[in-house]
């Protein structure tokens, strides 16, 4: 059970390892992130969401039916933007920098993929979801969810700060 544990944490903190890396894109690169860029990002806090119920409440298969569903709706909003920029014709080679050769949002259906396939994995082991009243919360768990929580505050923040309280414009900041 503690490996379960563990691995759920594990996976929250790859999420979370891509939204740092979409902020260093965003702030460090100075590549403001696009309306779909921000539902992709608002679909990675829901697996976040859905595996750190994991933590707070034990596993359950309905969490994983959250990680799922947010899962397939980021897989639509990365799909979607794959689609819109894979004719190049037009000489549009993509929005973003690639990075290891694939745009953000091509990685975005990639890391989708993944979740869900994660989380249909965790649930062949749902014998073993059995927490019951010994169901405790680690130190390193917290520490975790911590930090998520750290990174969805300035995710908002910062689309607060890009949008205010208006629609989000095509490639970056409204001027």
């Amino acid at each position: 059970m503690k490996l379960l544990k563990y691995l759920n944490s594990a996976c929250i903190l790859v999420v979370c390892s891509i939204l740092i890396g979409a902020f260093y894109f965003q702030f460090g690169l100075n590549e403001a992130p696009c309306p779909l860029c921000l539902l992709q990002r608002m679909a990675m806090i829901g697996v976040i969401f859905g595996l750190s119920l994991n933590i707070f409440f034990g596993f359950d298969a309905k969490h994983f039916g959250v990680v799922i569903i947010s899962a397939i709706v980021g897989a639509i909003f990365s799909g979607r933007q794959v689609l819109l920029h894979i004719n190049t014709i037009d000489g549009d080679i993509g929005y973003g920098t690639p990075f290891f050769g694939m745009h953000l949002y091509t990685w975005g259906v990639l890391i989708f993929i993944t979740s869900i396939l994660g989380s249909a994995l965790f649930l062949f082991f749902n014998d073993r979801f059995k927490t019951g009243a010994s169901h405790m919360i680690l130190n390193f768990e917290k520490y975790v969810v911590f930090l998520a929580t750290l990174l969805v505050l300035v995710n908002v923040i910062a689309t607060f700060f890009e949008c205010q309280l208006g629609p989000c414009c095509d490639n970056g900041p409204c001027k």
